[in-house]
């Protein structure tokens, strides 16, 4: 799923069926054993964006949209013959997590924080995504995003229209997507109704709804896929190509200017929906910077100039900053999702269950309207523009 409204939001209108291939997302459902409890609610944010709703779009879709955009634009694809040098006063690195434009710039990323220790806050390092069928499925809202949190973060969304023709008009499509411990070994490159089933039973619905419920049971995946997941961001987001070392080892950095933005610059596990929206502002902030720096460069003609960078060196560290806030409120999510379902004894009378800890407190938190618009506030990147 995408969430992109501003971009998407005039050709949508324009050339699609909203109804049939979207859907508003109005908030956050945390489904535990002990409670549902809704966690944000986007209509408090009204006041501040037309569209205080999270939407709903299939990749494909997206992709549609896109293509139509670029078409009504006249513009084209470009295709380089082996040998062809295309030669710009900027290269900006919008190429993914395996940038080969940070490694050619050597630009370094790390984990803020460090490599992750224990396995709690590493719940997320390998992960499964799959569209399914499902029958019995849970008697759960299809406009929220739902959670089921059973000592793991299983993700549950029924998606808008029919996105494969291999499924019946009839049936829901659903979302599910959920971490999979390194104990477990590396999910299988296909997955089968068996091996989704065992995640279903272990974290999905049927983990938290109760014994007298129906099963939960996977009639047939259309879709999967598996990936891995870390934190990372870059040391800079702007910086020269290097061309040499100092004599005491340090790169000389005097080629042309590289920019990096997206995921070529940060990185983070799912939680929270934040990736492409983090890359989509990184792209809308760079804007005027660039085209303010592409204009001062062909008035001085100089290469190097510290007074010309300085600009681009001022949105590096602003959106940098941005970067770690997200990074950082991610972190915190799944430390919250993670959390044990075990009850503990101290001196060995007194039970403590952080799990049930952490239900109450959010139960009673997320009973106050504020309280949950402060959450979609959070998540929405408008007070981290």
């Amino acid at each position: 799923m995408e969430v992109c409204l501003a971009l998407l939001s005039g050709y949508w209108d324009k050339n699609l069926n909203a109804s049939a291939s979207s859907r508003k997302i109005s908030g956050t459902v945390i489904q535990s054993k002990r409670a549902r409890i809704e966690t944000a609610t986007f209509a408090p944010l009204a006041k501040y964006t037309k569209y205080p709703h999270v939407f709903a779009i299939p990749q494909h879709v997206t992709e549609k949209i896109l293509g139509e955009a670029v078409q009504d634009h006249g513009l084209s694809n470009v295709v380089f013959e082996d040998g062809h040098v295309l030669r710009a006063r900027v290269v900006v690195g919008a190429d993914g997590a395996r940038s080969v434009v940070r490694e050619s710039a050597k630009i370094n990323r790390a984990d803020p924080d460090g490599e992750p220790r224990d396995a709690r806050s590493n719940i997320l390092s390998q992960m499964i995504i799959a569209d399914i069928t499902l029958e019995n499925p849970p008697p759960w809202p299809k406009d929220k995003v739902n959670l089921a949190v059973n000592g793991n973060a299983f993700l549950f969304i029924a998606l808008p229209g029919q996105p494969y023709p291999q499924v019946s008009a009839q049936q829901t499509v659903y979302r599910i997507a959920c971490g999979i411990p390194p104990s477990l070994g590396s999910p299988p490159p296909t997955m089968d109704a068996e091996y989704l089933q065992k995640l279903f039973d272990a974290w999905g619905p049927s983990s938290v709804m109760g014994p007298d419920t129906p099963r939960v049971t996977v009639k047939q995946p259309a879709w999967s896929s598996r990936f891995r997941t870390r934190s990372s961001i870059v040391d800079t987001f702007f910086a020269r190509l290097p061309t040499g070392t100092d004599p005491n080892g340090k790169l000389l950095r005097e080629g042309g200017p590289v920019v990096l933005i997206g995921d070529a610059a940060h990185v983070h596990p799912p939680i929270g929906g934040q990736g492409m929206n983090l890359g989509v502002r990184d792209a809308v902030r760079l804007a005027p910077v660039l085209a303010q720096y592409l204009r001062s460069t062909s008035l001085t003609g100089s290469p190097l100039n510290a007074d010309v960078d300085e600009p681009m060196e001022r949105w590096a560290e602003e959106r940098r900053a941005r970067g770690l806030t997200v990074i950082r409120m991610v972190k915190q999510l799944t430390a919250l999702l993670a959390i044990p379902n075990e009850t503990r004894w101290i001196m060995g009378i007194i039970p403590v269950n952080p799990a049930w800890i952490r239900d109450t407190f959010l139960g009673f938190m997320c009973k106050f309207t504020w309280w949950r618009a402060r959450a979609a506030w959070q998540v929405s990147g408008l007070g981290n523009p």
